[in-house]
């Protein structure tokens, strides 16, 4: 059964990542993931490690997304190697066997999302749907959204607006919430993210609730 995360809190925590992502990128990417970390209570990186990343530049100038590990804290020369196709063994070797979140819906919660925007930093919204995205956590933002569509048809007005979380048997769980999106087909859906046992987060779009037709396409 889903629980409810208290929309008050949920919204504080939205308001605090949308500052952040105002922000100049930091000095360096172990200060800037240690910054978004900070942002998250409930998420927590094992003791004696730091965040960092790697992220390449293509010929032409164009940054590709990062590369999140998590590296010893007394050496920073210390990088993974890197194999071409990304493997879901490996991320859980690098990164996700390291991160810890609290043992409740709240820190269920907390670790999807954090994850989710771990992986969108340093990506500009013409290259990440997530960044150009609104994520919905009450009715107020919601009925919003509506107000400021253009039409909207197929409305499947939900009982519940905020993020709920639900644990599984090993150790991980699901958790969902709504989200808006103007790229391409503007919508709101459901973001389902599945938290294994061993960390590791994988997100796929859910249940569409508001058809708003076609939005902004780049």
């Amino acid at each position: 059964m889903f629980t409810p995360i208290p929309s008050d809190v949920a919204a504080d925590l939205l308001a605090r990542v949308c500052s952040f992502r105002k922000r100049e990128a930091g000095p360096s990417p172990t200060e800037e993931t240690a910054a978004l970390l900070s942002l998250f209570p409930g998420v927590s990186l094992r003791h004696g490690f730091l965040l960092d990343f790697a992220q390449e530049t293509t010929a032409s100038g164009v940054r590709q997304p990062i590369r999140p590990f998590v590296r010893p804290q007394d050496d920073d020369s210390w990088v993974p190697l890197f194999d071409e196709e990304v493997e879901r063994d490996d991320l859980v070797d690098q990164l996700y066997q390291y991160l810890e979140f609290e043992h409740s819906p709240q820190g269920l919660f907390e670790y999807a999302f954090f994850v989710i925007e771990l992986w969108s930093l340093r990506v500009s919204g013409h290259a990440a749907d997530w960044v150009a995205s609104t994520p919905i956590f009450d009715v107020t933002t919601f009925d919003q959204v509506l107000a400021a569509a253009g039409t909207v048809s197929d409305l499947k007005r939900p009982e519940i607006f905020s993020p709920q979380a639900q644990f599984g048997d090993d150790g991980g769980g699901r958790v969902r919430f709504l989200v808006h999106t103007p790229m391409g087909w503007e919508r709101i859906y459901y973001l389902e993210s599945l938290v294994f046992g061993d960390g590791f987060v994988e997100q796929e779009a859910g249940e569409i609730i508001a058809d708003l037709g076609s939005g902004l396409i780049f």
